[in-house]
């Protein structure tokens, strides 16, 4: 009698495997028995990877012969590919430099669309799986987060694309769109606006000097969800029999998710009015002291 083969484990691919939600999946599937691939930039990460269990791949988003390289190193078979690995732009439309919208669309569009094309082919092979981790932001666009919100909308479009062109190809596409996440990435985006500066006069950032410190003080006391129900999102993605096309996760993103169905101009105040940005934030400082101190006592 032939002895009969185990199964090989299930492969996947996560990139953006040092970051918050990307690492939080990789050891969720890791521990569900899946061999993870999980990506890095820095030579340094390597080693702390591999002690996690995983299979540490360098790969560069904005460098596209390192996407391909990672992709030859993989091999021709791969069941599922978690796009992970994303930067967060934030700031007034008119205050954000050139270079920083350059390289949230570079890293969070440009670089997720050249992993895909990369691992296509063995993603094909084995009928396999496409995790596009976006934001709830691309259905509705905050204020003063235009430059994370038109990056990630652009992700959704491109998922929405991908997944009719590939519906009869054997690969499902699933765009998880979590809330906000108690995960450095709010750290790391203070620290990239600090190193990027801002673009304008000091008139022009004067001018909304006290809308964004409005916003600050919204944004602190919001407290940021956990990671796991976009975990969950993820590995049901990768294993349901009939996956979700579109997942929002946390209580905060459901309830953002919902205010598309209101009147433009009714979510417009309705949104700025919960990050206590008024009217008079924008008003002319010196006007409205000489108006106040003209006012009969």
């Amino acid at each position: 009698m032939a002895e009969q083969s185990l199964p090989s484990p299930r492969t996947v691919l996560v990139t953006g495997a040092t970051g918050g939600v990307g690492s939080a999946v990789a050891r969720a599937l890791h521990a569900d028995g899946w061999t993870v691939y999980a990506t890095h930039r820095r030579p340094a990460d390597a080693d702390a990877l591999r002690d996690a269990g995983f299979t540490p791949v360098h790969l560069e988003l904005t460098d596209e012969d390192s996407v391909f390289a990672a992709a030859e190193q993989v091999g021709p078979r791969l069941d599922g590919l978690v796009n992970s690995a994303a930067i967060m732009g934030q700031g007034p439309v008119e205050l954000t430099p050139a270079e920083a919208w350059r390289r949230q669309f570079e890293v969070n569009v440009i670089g997720q669309t050249t992993v895909i094309r990369a691992f296509l082919p063995a993603l094909r092979a084995s009928g396999g799986r496409i995790v596009n981790i976006g934001a709830v932001s691309a259905r509705v666009p905050l204020p003063f987060f235009g430059p994370i919100a038109a990056s990630k909308a652009a992700l959704a479009a491109l998922s929405h694309s991908l997944r009719a062109e590939l519906r009869h190809q054997g690969v499902e596409v699933t765009l998880v769109e979590p809330g906000a996440m108690d995960t450095p990435i709010f750290a790391t985006a203070d620290r990239a606006s600090a190193d990027l500066g801002r673009a304008g006069s000091a008139k022009t950032q004067q001018h909304y000097a006290r809308a964004l410190d409005a916003v600050a003080t919204t944004a602190a006391r919001q407290p940021l969800g956990p990671v796991a129900p976009a975990v969950d999102a993820v590995v049901r993605a990768l294993t349901a029999r009939r996956p979700a096309t579109l997942t929002t996760t946390g209580r905060d993103a459901r309830a953002l998710a919902l205010l598309r169905f209101l009147p433009d101009g009714l979510r417009d105040r309705v949104v700025l009015r919960a990050f206590g940005v008024t009217a008079e934030a924008f008003a002319d400082p010196s006007v409205t002291a000489a108006a106040s101190a003209a006012r009969p006592r």
